[in-house]
C-alpha cells in the first residue's frame, strides 16, 4: 500500500527512479519462475502466483472451461489465465498491447509448452488504428491517468475490434471471454456488437471498477454503462463472489448512489438469459 502511494510523486519527480526500480524488480521475476496452484510456472509478477489470488475469478474461470471450444483472454497481461485455459487443452487467443508485458506472455507460455496460443500484440477498441497506452509497469491502460500513470509516459500500439478479430472467424463456437482493460471495457465494448449476439452466446468474465484510487479521480462515471451495454444484448449478471449473487438494475444503480459495490466485488460473470 505505502509503494502504491509513493507512486505517483516519484513517477512524477523521479521518473528514472521508477523506471529502475521496475527494471530490477522485472529482472528478479525474471529469473524466478513460479510454480502456480494450477500446474504450471509463471514470471513477470510475484503476485500472481499467490494462492489467494484472484480466487474467486480463478476458481470461476476454471469452471467455465468445461464445455468452452475458445477462450478469448482479453488483457491478457503477463498470461495467467491464457495458460490456464492452455493447460486445460482450449484453443485460445490472447491480445495484450504492452510491450513489457508481452515479454513476459511470449516467457510463460514457451516455459509451459503452450506454443499453440494465439497472440495477438495489440490492443481492442471501437474501430482500427493507432491509440496511446499509458503507464511502463505491469499495469498498463488506454485511459488517460490510469493507475496514476505520468501522462507524459505511454507508448503508441495499435488497436483493432473485438469483432475484426473474432465474430465472424468463431461463429457457432462455444466462447468464454475474459476481459481486463484497465478502464476501457466500454470502448472494447463498441467494437463487439456482433460478438456480443453470437449465437450460442458467449460467455464472459469482466472486471468493471467503481470507486478505487487507480480510477483517474477515483471514481468511474460510466460504470453502469457497461452493464447496460451486456443487458441490451440480452446478457444476465452475476457477481463473482462465493454465492454467485445475481446483478440487477436496482443493484447498480445504488452503488453508483453510494459510492461502492456490496463486498467490494470488481469481477462480474456475464452469460444468456
Amino acid at each position: 500500500m505505502l509503494l502504491s502511494k509513493l507512486r505517483k510523486p516519484v513517477d512524477t519527480y523521479a521518473p528514472s527512479a521508477g523506471i529502475l526500480y521496475r527494471s530490477l524488480r522485472d529482472a528478479v521475476y525474471r529469473r524466478s519462475p513460479q510454480p502456480t496452484r494450477y500446474g504450471f510456472t509463471l514470471i513477470g509478477d510475484a503476485l500472481m502466483v499467490q494462492e489467494d489470488y484472484e480466487w474467486a475469478p480463478g476458481n470461476t474461470f476454471v469452471e467455465l472451461l468445461d464445455g468452452r471450444e475458445t477462450v478469448v483472454d482479453i488483457g491478457a497481461n503477463v498470461g495467467l489465465y491464457s495458460c490456464l485455459a492452455a493447460s486445460r487443452g482450449k484453443h485460445v487467443m490472447c491480445f495484450e498491447p504492452s510491450p513489457r508485458n508481452l515479454k513476459y506472455l511470449y516467457q510463460n507460455l514457451t516455459d509451459n509448452g503452450f506454443c499453440a496460443v494465439e497472440v495477438f500484440p495489440l490492443g481492442l477498441a471501437k474501430q482500427p488504428g493507432l491509440s496511446r497506452l499509458y503507464g511502463f509497469g505491469g499495469i498498463a491502460s488506454f485511459v488517460r491517468g490510469w493507475a496514476q500513470a505520468d501522462e507524459k509516459r505511454f507508448t503508441i500500439v495499435p488497436v483493432t475490434s473485438l469483432d475484426t478479430m473474432v465474430a465472424d472467424r468463431l461463429k457457432g463456437r462455444k466462447l468464454l471471454i475474459k476481459m481486463d482493460v484497465e478502464g476501457f471495457e466500454l470502448d472494447v465494448l463498441a467494437g463487439a456488437e456482433r460478438t456480443l449476439d453470437l449465437a450460442p452466446k458467449p460467455v464472459w468474465l469482466v472486471e468493471i471498477l467503481l470507486a478505487v484510487d487507480t480510477i483517474p479521480g477515483g471514481r468511474n462515471p460510466r460504470f453502469a454503462e457497461a452493464f447496460e451495454v451486456f443487458w441490451r444484448h440480452g446478457y444476465e449478471c452475476n457477481k463473482l463472489n462465493a454465492t454467485r449473487d445475481r446483478v440487477t438494475a436496482e443493484d447498480v444503480h445504488r452503488w453508483v448512489v453510494d459510492g461502492r459495490v456490496d463486498d467490494e466485488t470488481r469481477d462480474f460473470l456475464f452469460s444468456a438469459r
